[in-house]
């Protein structure tokens, strides 16, 4: 799977990576420096108090070779690989080791101390090679000594060499559980709000109701779930005093427009000039515009709050369909469109008949009024996953891409961009097709490329959520 780099995930585990090896380098530096100054430290005190004890136990009270003797006989520094030196401020030697077993170093290369004062310095004796070299003054009967006490420092750098391995090794591992930690972690913390997100994606129109989950953590996310309901409810109660101010006023219209067409009607019928029952005719026509605006307005109304009555019986949308075309035959022969319709034998679906007839009619409508003389238009129902499909094709003058995305919205027409002469409707038929879909469960799609045609697809659930049959063709 792709990993998304943009993501709020992806984002939190690298920072918690990138953190995760600053702080693993800086306390790898830091654990680093501490084991080196220890050993070193330690290394230091050691030789110190050797050298101290040669300038208290064996300086005052030897003399000549019982130095060496007494040295070689408490230290043994060929046997230790160790190094001592005993000068006077002169720099006249008056004992210095010998060389080592494994001959590692030559004492007798090893440069005099510059300052004659107690000091700790670490000596390059060959490219892999350094020594440890502890130098401290001291005062027997009058006389001025420099005692110098050396190690080599491989023991410390094979221990360190060690260390720094077993951080180059571990610290990656550790690095890598805490970014799958760290996944781990952010995929829990963020759960709460993909169930929101989920949550949120189901909330339409029709269902404001609901509300988005609340995580009582007392933090940002609980006041951001809040916050939310508290908005959706208030678009809720907007949209809810919408439709019933749809509702209201589509159905206060319609008794003053049905009194109109019934005088107009009347009016009509009565002796007078041609001029003058052109102009009520005229009028008649509008106003049965706007009873079938107000009609449509106030059944969209209802449908959006749940309260249009809407049969729940199983029939066979093939059939519908098949019967609707033919009913609509006349307008496909005016126009000398070619009507194919391809179908199965059985696509059961619960619903309302009506309701959904007059989906079919309505998109065979806009298919045959924006179909040019001679063009093809076909109408095909499937079924699919579950689904009952009505597809109807046409090859006339299709949509503009801009307008596209706007179809369904009311009272929206694409008609001027389209064909100008063309004489469309209020705007509110594909705003109906899609409540109705909605009503039933299903849902309505429109595809289309200007200049080449379009396709309307309704998807409806199958009852039980499965249906038989076999296709065929009809010619109309």
């Amino acid at each position: 799977m792709k990993m998304n780099i943009r993501s709020i995930h992806f984002r939190l585990i690298i920072w918690c990576s990138c953190l995760m090896v600053l702080a693993s380098l800086l306390f790898g530096a830091y654990v680093y420096q501490g084991v080196h100054d220890r050993l070193y430290g330690e290394m230091e005190k050691t030789l110190t108090r050797r050298a101290n004890q040669i300038a208290k136990n064996i300086l005052p009270h030897a003399h000549g070779a019982e130095i060496s003797d007494q040295i070689n006989e408490v230290y043994s520094p060929e046997e230790g690989n160790r190094f001592i030196r005993i000068s006077k401020n002169d720099h006249k030697i008056i004992y210095i080791s010998g060389q080592p077993k494994d001959r590692q170093f030559n004492p007798d290369k090893i440069p005099l101390p510059i300052v004659k004062a107690k000091e700790t310095r670490v000596e390059n004796l060959a490219p892999d090679t350094d020594m440890l070299i502890v130098t401290i003054p001291a005062e027997v009967a009058g006389e001025s000594f420099l005692i110098e006490m050396g190690i080599l420092t491989d023991e410390m750098k094979t221990a360190l060499h060690g260390l720094v391995v077993t951080l180059l090794i571990g610290l990656p591992v550790l690095v890598l559980f805490v970014s799958a930690g760290g996944y781990m972690l952010v995929r829990h913390s963020l759960k709460p709000v993909e169930n929101i997100r989920a949550t949120a994606e189901q909330i339409t129109f029709g269902n404001l109701s609901n509300r988005l989950p609340v995580e009582h953590t007392g933090d940002a996310l609980e006041n951001l779930s809040l916050t939310l309901n508290q908005m959706l409810e208030r678009l809720d109660d907007s949209y809810q005093q919408v439709s019933r101010f749809s509702a209201d006023a589509s159905h206060e219209l319609r008794t003053p427009l049905t009194i109109m067409r019934a005088e107009l009607e009347s009016m009509i019928r009565e002796e007078m000039s041609e001029s003058l029952r052109a102009r009520i005719g005229s009028v008649l026509e509008e106003s049965e515009r706007l009873s079938r605006v107000a009609e449509n307005l106030f059944a969209i109304s209802k449908m959006d709050a749940g309260e249009a009555k809407i049969a729940h019986v199983w029939f066979n949308l093939s059939e519908l369909v098949k019967s609707t075309a033919e009913q609509m035959a006349l307008l496909v022969t005016e126009k000398k469109i070619n009507l194919n319709i391809k179908q199965t034998d059985f696509a059961p679906v619960l619903g309302d008949p009506a309701r959904i007839k007059q989906v079919v009619v309505n998109l065979l409508d806009n298919a045959i009024k924006y179909t040019p003389e001679g063009g093809d238009i076909s109408i095909k129902t499937f079924l699919a996953e579950k689904k009952a499909i009505l597809e109807i094709t046409d090859n006339g003058i299709g949509i503009p891409s801009d307008a596209l995305p706007h179809v369904f919205k009311r009272f929206y027409r694409a008609d001027e961009v389209r064909a100008p002469e063309i004489s469309g409707g209020a705007g509110l038929g594909l705003s109906i097709v899609r409540s109705i879909c909605q009503a039933h469960g299903g849902n309505v799609e429109i595809e289309s490329i200007y200049g080449c045609g379009t396709t309307c697809r309704v998807e409806l659930p199958l009852v039980n959520g499965n249906g038989k049959g076999r296709g065929h063709n009809v010619e109309a």
